[in-house]
């Protein structure tokens, strides 16, 4: 590919980002894509908290549901699980959003992980995951990390497979990465000061 076609394609990439808000100022930022009528941390919530979501997305999936690798569970079970962990997973990431201001030990880089497993060190713009808080949870959200306690929130997915790889919705979730990084970058959002201007949503 050329260079100037790989610009020409990064610049429609970005197209799909809308706008950033602020959900906590200077700490929990997230992407809204022009498609979405919310920002992605309050449209995965708001999935995760769905029961008719949840069941439509259950019965599509449930070869995976129910192929062992999350043990045996059933649709009415699952929809409960991931309400229950969702409700806290908000929870636990707003909290930490607001401690981590204040301590480094209670900051998103302590919740937030490379997104790949062989990545043992930060790195600027490093794409990362957080999952739910249950053991061996399925609920994923993607990130960009700015700082130790900035991240831009780029979407979120019920991760029922092994790998990201198998599933249209998880490298869906792999694309937005890349365009969010890319458009960080291009854009020279480097730090969490350059996060300022963004009002509070």
């Amino acid at each position: 590919m050329s260079q100037n076609l790989k610009e020409v394609n990064l610049q429609v990439d970005f197209m799909k980002i809308g706008s950033i808000f602020a959900i906590i100022k200077n700490s929990l930022i997230a992407v809204k894509y022009i498609e979405n009528e919310n920002d992605e941390f309050e449209r995965i919530f708001d999935n995760w908290t769905d029961v008719e979501y949840l069941s439509d997305f259950f019965n599509e999936h449930i070869k995976d549901l129910q192929s062992g690798f999350y043990g045996e569970v059933g649709v009415e079970q699952a929809i409960k699980k991931t309400i229950q962990e969702a409700e806290e997973l908000e929870e636990t990431i707003l909290e930490i959003s607001e401690s981590g201001k204040t301590n480094d030990y209670e900051a998103l880089q302590t919740l937030f992980k490379p997104l790949h497993n062989n990545e043992y060190t930060l790195k600027d713009h490093q794409q990362t995951k957080a999952y739910g808080s249950e053991h061996k949870s399925w609920l994923r959200i993607y990130a960009i990390r700015i700082a130790k306690n900035t991240y831009v929130i780029t979407g979120g997915a019920i991760k029922l497979t092994k790998t990201m790889n198998d599933r249209d919705h998880l490298k869906e979730e792999l694309k937005n990465l890349d365009i969010v990084k890319e458009y960080l970058i291009d854009n020279g959002l480097f730090d969490e000061d350059d996060f300022e201007y963004l009002e509070i949503k």
